[in-house]
C-alpha cells in the first residue's frame, strides 16, 4: 500500500472511531435523568418486601455496606427473601438528595420505618447508581441506623 494510501486510511480511522464509540458509549437519558432516581428509589424501598423485584434494581456487581460487613446482590436478595417478618408498617423518605455526575448518581436521605408497635426506625443511606446497558442500577449501598431521637422512644 503506498503511503498516502495509508495515510489516508489512518485518517479515516482516527476521525470515524470516536463517533464509533460514542454510540458504544452508555450515555444517559438528557431528560429527567434525576426524576428516574428519585423514580428508581421509591421502587427500591417498595420492593424490599418484595425481593423478586431487586435483581433489575441491582446490578450483577452491587455491593451493601452494612455494620454486620460487605452484602452482594445475591446475598441481599436471600436474606430479604428469608427474613422479611411483615411488621413494618409503612416506609418513607425524608430529606432525600440526588446528584448526578454523567454516568453515575448518589442519592442520600433517611428512610423512615414504622413498625406495627408506632415505634420508629431511621436509617440513614448513600446510594450509588450507574447508567450501563441503557438503564440505571444500584452499584453500591451504605446504611447506618440513627440514633435513636426523643420522638423514637
Amino acid at each position: 500500500m503506498a503511503p498516502l494510501a495509508r495515510m489516508s486510511v489512518a485518517l479515516a480511522v482516527c476521525l470515524v472511531m470516536p463517533v464509533v464509540i460514542g454510540f458504544l458509549w452508555d450515555k444517559p437519558p438528557s431528560s429527567n435523568t434525576h426524576d428516574d432516581i428519585v423514580q428508581l428509589e421509591n421502587q427500591w424501598l417498595e420492593a424490599e418486601d418484595k425481593p423478586k423485584a431487586l435483581p433489575s434494581i441491582l446490578a450483577d456487581d452491587f455491593v451493601h455496606v452494612v455494620p454486620a460487613g460487605l452484602i452482594t446482590k445475591d446475598e441481599q436478595i436471600r436474606y430479604l427473601t428469608t427474613h422479611r417478618n411483615g411488621k413494618e408498617q409503612g416506609k418513607h423518605f425524608e430529606n432525600l438528595r440526588v446528584r448526578m455526575f454523567g454516568n453515575v448518581a448518589i442519592a442520600n436521605g433517611i428512610v423512615v420505618a414504622s413498625a406495627e408497635n408506632g415505634k420508629i426506625q431511621k436509617t440513614l443511606f448513600t446510594d450509588v447508581f450507574a447508567y450501563r446497558n441503557g438503564r440505571w442500577q444500584a452499584v453500591n449501598a451504605q446504611e447506618t441506623p440513627l440514633a435513636d431521637s426523643p420522638e423514637n422512644k
